[in-house]
């Protein structure tokens, strides 16, 4: 249906998400249609738009209306998805799903509040205005305050340093957590300045110098109240100069991003929804096409995302803040690349503001390497000083002098090639940390017992620059300074400090400033990386990697320091205890940490033995510690297990025991877990022997192997054709009979 405008209702506390515009449509029929003010007062008495409604009586959501040339309602709304990719393989690590849409009820008003407090700009204490549908009254606070005459939480009434025509989109975290905030960001859009000057090396002013790079009348019907009128006209003469503003370049007046998510790219992404959203609906005014985005930000000195969204630095405004330019159409684009390639100035700097600070660091000059190295546990336990009542209790149960000496490593092997991403896991008590005081030993010559190797050898590279990030134990002191200050003093570069609390995932310049005393928990680990990174280690240990971080965050921490450590040519290594971190750490080699034993995860032992079930379960869940054969073996160490054409996991034999009668293994059991009959069947009246196996894991997935027909005992795992190893097995020491009962 079409028809025109015959009234706008605007009233002033609520404008911002409640306003009624009255359409007469060409049939004579009337439409009261809700929507924004932020939408309405844009709109003109007598202006000809087109309708389409199902009810008499519309809400909100049920109808849509247009000028001639642009929609104007419902409000812009759009679901983007975010992916997180490897930059090691391009995977798609994790993803967003966000939801950009115009600002339109009370709540998102309210949550822009929370977000701004965030903004670096926001000079103000005191963000909002907010009044009282009862009784008239206004009052100024962040959070939502109280009726100072009891009539119960005021309402939203305006952003104190916007003006009517900001128009607001924010964006919607979907698929979240119940602890991830529902709103992550918002984009604030503006018509263009009024005026802008730029500001010459010798101090100089080139007056109105948008119209030397764009066509001058894109500025001719600014935006631009009188400041002069006093406080009660106001909102008047915004009305009036709303009626006559025009442009076919907005204004990113503010983009705000929750600080946990900074750091991940968001504040890009919302720059693109801005881009779709000011072109789709000519945002804010919608009387003219949008053709260029312009933003004056002294933040885009700090934060490379604004060029990472299509902004390009154009000049230095007569206050000294570079002014940069987003082209939305092909016009805009070949004046931007007319006045740059021109312009004296402009020529000099090519359009870039940012330059990353953050170089590669030089990367190790050979690996580090551990060659049979042992590593043991000592200590002695007794009574002396307890008080009675402890010693007897402690001697009730036997224990009133131990000496306890277990191995954390024995000959074990490590690599660690220059520029790599490594992670140990194992579990609590293995040896993860004293792996890392090993390395932090051979790196910095220190003597302590505690840090060095019993046997084996330990070499590293001459020019090794090391950091450690070990909680308790290698932390740094930061003390009560603020943040930015510690790291400033670190890099002598205040704008590389940032760079680096950005890429540990602190991205809040209310944080920069604040004491490292008074961070939280989570927020003081990615201190300590920033730190640590401040110093530019080209090798970097963290214990417990995470350990304070929520799932999502560390997820973030994690994908960023990885993709760091790789594109700077530090060699990385992490301990950790959550496996879901390996996702989107994406490390080069997984090293298992367990009692005794050192391996890489995903490297295959040089022999496989065959087994048969039940019996290859058993040994590969550390239920079945004796294999019984016919024969001894000579082989020693790691071996995989191998079942149904698969090595489903490893284990380490670590001798052999026998000859026995059928008869004696029957007092071991437990240990091989056959009964007398299935022993007699394969012993066949010869005597046998059982391969102690012991530090038996089944692997998380098993991995196919290729067998010749006919028996076979073993085969070799690490050869290019998995060739059959039977003929070796008389230099093994083993015969190549088959396990308890028919192999399988």
């Amino acid at each position: 249906m079409r028809g025109q405008i015959k009234n706008i209702e605007l009233a002033r506390p609520s404008y911002r998400y409640l306003a009624f515009v009255e359409v007469e449509t060409d049939d004579g029929n009337r439409w009261r249609l809700p929507m924004t003010g932020t939408v309405a007062q844009w709109l003109r008495v007598g202006q000809r738009v087109q309708l389409a409604a199902e009810k008499p009586q519309p809400g909100f959501d049920d109808y849509s209306l247009r000028t001639a040339r642009v929609a104007v309602w419902p409000l812009f709304e759009r679901i983007y998805t975010l992916e997180r990719r490897s930059l090691f393989s391009d995977r798609v690590l994790y993803r967003y799903r966000l939801r950009a849409r115009e600002a339109r009820y009370e709540r998102d008003y309210a949550a822009i509040v929370e977000l701004e407090q965030y903004h670096y700009a926001s000079r103000e204490r005191v963000l909002a205005l907010w009044y009282c549908e009862r009784c008239g009254t206004y009052r100024a606070a962040n959070a939502r305050p109280d009726c100072p005459a009891g009539h119960g939480p005021m309402c939203f009434h305006d952003l104190k340093d916007a003006t009517r025509a900001s128009r607001f989109l924010v964006l919607e975290l979907l698929d979240r957590q119940p602890y991830e905030p529902e709103v992550v960001g918002y984009v604030r859009v503006d018509p263009p300045l009024p005026l802008l000057h730029r500001r010459r090396p010798d101090g100089t002013l080139d007056r109105d110098i948008r119209r030397r790079i764009f066509p001058p009348e894109w500025f001719d019907h600014p935006f631009h109240p009188d400041q002069d009128v006093p406080p009660e006209a106001w909102w008047d003469e915004q009305g009036k100069v709303l009626a006559r503003a025009r442009s076919p370049v907005a204004r990113l007046a503010r983009v705000v991003v929750h600080p946990d998510y900074r750091a991940d790219g968001l504040g890009v992404q919302a720059l693109h929804c801005m881009m779709d959203w000011v072109r789709e609906r000519w945002i804010p005014d919608m009387r003219l096409p949008k053709r260029a985005v312009e933003t004056v930000a002294q933040m885009a000195r700090f934060h490379p995302f604004m060029e990472k969204a299509g902004f390009v630095f154009l000049f230095e405004t007569g206050s000294g803040r570079p002014a940069l330019y987003l082209p939305l159409d092909e016009t805009a684009r070949e004046a931007i690349e007319r006045f740059l390639q021109e312009d004296e100035l402009a020529r000099a700097h090519g359009g870039r503001l940012y330059r990353p600070r953050f170089t590669p660091v030089e990367q190790l000059s050979g690996p580090v390497v551990l060659h049979r190295v042992t590593k043991t546990y000592h200590n002695r336990l007794n009574l002396e000083g307890l008080s009675e009542p402890v010693r007897e209790a402690l001697e009730a149960f036997g224990v009133e002098e131990r000496e306890i000496q277990t191995y954390v490593f024995r000959d074990a092997d490590f690599r660690l090639e220059p520029g790599t991403v490594n992670a140990i896991v194992g579990a609590s008590g293995s040896g993860k940390t004293t792996l890392l005081r090993l390395l932090i030993g051979a790196a910095t010559g220190r003597d302590d017992p505690l840090y060095r190797a019993d046997e084996g050898e330990i070499r590293m590279p001459d020019n090794v620059r090391l950091q450690a990030l070990i909680p308790g134990e290698a932390e740094p002191e930061l003390g009560t300074q603020p943040v930015l200050e510690s790291l400033y003093r670190i890099t002598g570069d205040a704008a590389l400090a940032i760079e680096i609390l950005n890429a540990a995932g602190l991205a809040d310049a209310v944080l920069f400033r604040a004491p490292y005393t008074e961070l939280s928990t989570g927020q003081k680990a990615r201190v300590q990386l920033a730190w640590a990174l401040a110093h530019r280690p080209n090798l970097l240990l963290i214990d417990e990697f995470a350990a304070h971080l929520d799932p999502r965050m560390a997820a973030r921490v994690g994908r960023k320091l990885a993709e760091l450590a790789r594109t700077h040519g530090i060699t990385l290594v992490l301990v950790t205890h959550r496996p879901e971190l390996l996702r989107v750490l994406e490390p080069d080699t997984i090293y298992m940490v367990g009692y005794g034993t050192l391996f890489r995860a995903d490297e295959l032992p040089e022999l496989g033995l065959f087994i048969r079930e039940p019996y290859a379960s058993f040994v590969v869940e550390g239920k079945k510690t004796w294999e019984i054969r016919k024969h001894p073996t000579r082989v020693r160490g790691r071996i995989g297990i191998i079942s149904g054409g698969k090595v489903i996991g490893t284990a380490e034999i670590r001798e052999t025991r026998g000859p026995f009668s059928v008869e004696e293994l029957g007092a071991h059991a437990d240990k091989h877990l056959a009964d007398a009959e299935t022993l007699e069947a394969y012993a066949q009246g010869r005597p046998l022997y059982a391969w102690v196996m012991e530090r038996a894991r089944r692997l998380d997935r098993p991995v196919p192997v290729r067998r010749r027909p006919g028996h076979q005992l073993w085969v070799r795992l690490r050869a290019e054709d998995q060739q059959d190893a039977s003929d070796q097995d008389e230099s093994a020491g083993a015969s190549t009979d088959t396990s308890l009962g028919k192999q399988r």
